[in-house]
């Protein structure tokens, strides 16, 4: 069964002086209600396909291009490709806006007749704090992001009163703002607006978490307003009536919510705001019915844009910023949000870009993907993500705001990243844009800087052709999985998710023992009666052991629609085995064992191909038979995420491992101790090849402490010199000038095959 060349052994010396490599994510999520503002097929949520690896896939790689996320059965007609090489087509009519420091904004306080017939104490208006906007959800009332200020000083007061006397303010008032989150104040000011005292603060009244009900002007609750402000008598004083809300339901951004109305024209609304010397309103010395024309002294100007940071998304070339440890060519054009001289983030950055309306007229399905570089390190509190939204009305997207996506950010990298999503949630309209946000929060930490935060090669919005796309996530967590044991193999279950918006009917696995000649097809069951999540059991009639078992799934949606996942099978199909399947314990073979649960780019950039796909390319060409262990992912149970047991080592005299990309997927002590007693054998003469190929190694076993039995100082005959490049040596240790008495290298034979001299 194996070729008849022999391996000599490959000793790899994993040394550890980059930076550590650990995949992260942070959200920022400013919704506070999940079915309002949600993002549909996050990058970061739905991503378990890719984010977790294609350990197990096989057969035609390049077809999961299309689909390891959430479309792998369906074909999609891009309709909006940008690549930024020019300023033509779809790379035309994108735009920056720096949003950083204090966005300037109108004043919305102003005299109005809205909302108060029936209300005859009222006259013919009233201030209102709020607006008319055709293009907003509910086309009159208050926005997202709202400062809104209605001040006038009273010198009135102390002409009218002197320290001691009794001083009260009265006002009615109407309010439409959301529970806990959007508010109006009553300020006063005794030293001419430098300095505010709140003494009133009022919003709609309801349970937390709802945007609770409005008050009209005859509410028992804050209809109208009576404060005793004796303490302020013979004072002139400044007083002012703020508005603010936040980010999200408001008039711009929800529709109205029956029977409540709790934003509807709002937010406030004032009259007969009086200055008196009783509690009962009698003794009148100051009033505005809000019928005498003028602004009879209130202030209510426009608020300027303040403390910007000048930095906004531009084009570069490729770009020269990168870590001096990413080998990486940055080839083309890039949109980044970088200082134009430092080519870096800065501190209180925040700026979006905005793509030019798609029209996604007549769209049943919509599916974004995009190609980017992040460098968002958690410590420098860079941090990126995008806004979605689709509306009826081209010309209305920045009026309505970025509303229909979710507010997530992340943090990670360095690293190339290609991600796709699905956006459904977003078809039925006439025009889609896309905004990008990079921002800092806070400076970098004591240690770190900012680096290039996130650049964004290409971006592409596309169509499934087909009708609705039915959604796949098959978890790393919950599949088949390789053993030893062909008892644990008939025991094994596998879950896979499936959504379609027809509903699914059946869904099944077809495996094949053959290589693909034959395919035998296994109905699977819902794990709930209504639910998404469906069980798959082992085809216990073709496992034996020294076998490979391909699979794929195969659903049917309410409309008769059959789907694959992979997407292209059998072409590409899963696989697990009962090993051995080459080597036996008289001719043992070779093994590779992949930990590293991860994909690395290909020519083209693409993460495409896992580094196990090298490997076994470069095996293929040389005629070497060999057979592959796929660890688990590492889970909180052993053996989850060790590799291969001491017996299953003992069917192969040569191990290749992939592994290290992080704590959870490096070298585990378990495994440790069963590399050194299969490397042991060697002294009695078996022979033992291995070939140890990673990132951070050194570091996941020095650093933190999980070296045991010597195995990287000893076995490995290697030296850790340090997490990050620091200390300058004018020269480097190399291999070891002597075996050290590692019997293990000499194969038996008294001869090393690292030097030619033995």
């Amino acid at each position: 069964m194996r070729a008849a060349t022999s391996l000599l052994l490959v000793l790899v010396l994993a040394l550890s002086v980059g930076g550590v490599a650990h995949a992260a994510r942070a959200e920022f999520d400013v919704d506070r209600d999940a079915s309002r503002l949600t993002l549909v097929g996050s990058s970061a949520d739905q991503g378990s396909l890719d984010e977790s690896g294609l350990f197990g896939v096989r057969g035609d790689i390049d077809g999961l291009v299309e689909g390891l996320r959430s479309r792998p059965s369906d074909d999609t007609l891009w309709i909006f490709d940008a690549d930024f090489e020019d300023l033509s087509g779809d790379n035309a009519g994108w735009f920056s806006i720096d949003r950083s420091g204090t966005a300037g904004h109108e004043n919305y306080w102003h005299k109005d007749t809205i909302r108060i017939n029936g209300f005859e104490w009222l006259g013919d208006s009233t201030w209102w704090c709020g607006t008319y906007e055709a293009c907003w959800r509910q086309p009159r009332g208050y926005g997202n992001d709202w400062t809104q200020l209605l001040v006038r000083s009273f010198p009135e007061i102390s002409e009218n009163t002197n320290l001691g006397d009794p001083l009260y303010l009265h006002y009615d008032q109407r309010l439409a703002m959301e529970n806990d989150y959007d508010y109006g104040y009553t300020d006063i000011s005794t030293d001419g607006g430098v300095s505010w005292m709140t003494v009133l603060t009022v919003d709609n009244p309801g349970f937390a978490g709802t945007p609770g009900l409005s008050q009209d002007w005859d509410s028992a609750w804050h209809g109208h307003v009576t404060l005793d402000l004796a303490e302020y008598a013979g004072q002139t004083l400044v007083l002012r009536f703020r508005f603010e809300s936040d980010e999200a339901y408001s008039s711009q951004d929800e529709f109205d919510n029956p029977p409540s109305h709790s934003v509807l024209d709002g937010a406030w609304q004032l009259d007969n705001i009086a200055w008196t010397h009783d509690y009962v309103g009698e003794e009148i010395f100051w009033i505005d019915d809000c019928e005498s024309p003028g602004d009879n002294g209130w202030v209510h100007d426009d608020v300027p844009q303040t403390g910007h940071t000048g930095v906004a998304w531009r084009r570069v070339f490729e770009p020269e910023t990168f870590r001096p440890e990413c080998s990486f060519d940055p080839g083309g054009w890039w949109m980044a949000a970088t200082d134009s001289v430092t080519g870096r983030t800065v501190d209180d950055e925040h700026t979006w870009l905005v793509s030019p309306a798609i029209d996604i007229a007549d769209a049943e399905g919509l599916v974004g993907r995009w190609d980017g570089w992040l460098d968002c390190p958690q410590a420098s509190h860079d941090l990126y993500g995008f806004w979605l939204v689709s509306m009826d009305t081209e010309e209305c997207w920045e009026s309505g705001g970025f509303v229909d996506g979710g507010w997530d950010h992340w943090w990670g990298g360095p690293w190339f990243v290609s991600e796709t999503d699905d956006w459904d949630a977003f078809a039925g309209n006439d025009w889609l844009r896309i905004c990008w946000v990079a921002l800092n929060t806070d400076p970098p930490e004591p240690g770190t800087e900012h680096y290039t935060g996130f650049m964004l090669d290409r971006q592409r919005v596309g169509v499934p052709v087909g009708g609705p796309p039915t959604v796949w996530d098959y978890s790393p967590w919950y599949r088949f999985y390789d053993t030893f044991d062909l008892t644990e193999a008939l025991a094994q279950t596998a879950e896979v998710e499936v959504r379609d918006d027809d509903g699914i009917s059946s869904v099944s696995l077809l495996a094949s023992s053959d290589g693909g000649a034959t395919w035998d097809s296994y109905p699977m069951t819902r794990e709930e009666p209504e639910g998404d999540l469906w069980i798959a059991a082992s085809p216990a009639d073709l496992l034996t052991t020294g076998v490979e078992v391909r699979y794929y799934f195969e659903s049917e949606d309410a409309a008769g629609n059959a789907r694959l996942h992979p997407g292209n099978a059998p072409d590409t199909y899963h696989e697990f085995s009962v090993l051995p399947i080459v080597g036996s314990a008289e001719d043992p073979g070779v093994l590779l064992v992949d930990k590293c649960h991860y994909q690395i780019p290909g020519e083209d950039r693409k993460y495409r191909h896992h580094s196990e796909d090298y490997y076994r390319e470069m095996l293929d060409v040389l005629g070497y038979e060999y057979d592959v262990y796929d660890a688990r992912i590492a889970t909180a149970s052993p053996p989850y995420g060790n590799g291969p047991g001491a017996a299953g080592m003992d069917f192969y005299d040569t191990q290749v491992w992939f592994s290290g990309r992080s704590s959870s997927s490096t070298v585990t002590q378990s495994d440790q101790i069963n590399l050194v007693g299969w490397l042991a054998e060697s002294e009695s003469g078996a022979e033992r090849n291995l070939l140890l190929s990673g990132n951070d190694i050194g570091f996941e076993l020095m650093e933190t402490g999980d070296e045991t039995l010597d195995f990287y100082t000893v076995w490995l005959a290697s030296d850790y010199l340090g997490d990050r490049p620091g200390t300058v040596w004018d020269t480097m240790p190399g291999v070891r000038e002597v075996d050290g008495g590692f019997s293990f290298m000499t194969h038996g034979d008294s001869e090393c095959s690292l030097w030619d001299d033995g």
